[in-house]
């Protein structure tokens, strides 16, 4: 694994931690996402659910430390086996 791998995986855990900092009312954080046609969405892109779903043992292994669905989605969606230390 070279280092730009672990550089990849750090800047993710950074982002993941980042996200769920703070109490949502900072200025330029949305914390009730919208569609285009304005109506609430609490779901996740298609693209990441099949990503998260093809994810192999080894990810979601790495993965199952999330604290909440949508960090393990995250995860499993954008991590790779390359990515793992």
């Amino acid at each position: 694994m070279g280092g730009v791998g672990v550089r990849r995986c750090w800047v993710l855990v950074l982002v993941v931690v980042a996200a769920g900092c703070g109490d949502g009312s900072s200025p330029g954080v949305d914390p009730t996402p919208e569609r285009v046609d304005g109506s609430s969405s609490h779901e996740f892109e298609r693209d990441d659910i099949d990503r998260a779903n093809g994810a192999s043992d080894a990810v979601k292994e790495y993965c199952s430390g999330a604290v909440s669905e949508a960090q393990r989605v995250g995860c499993e969606a954008h991590v790779t086996e390359d990515d793992i230390p």
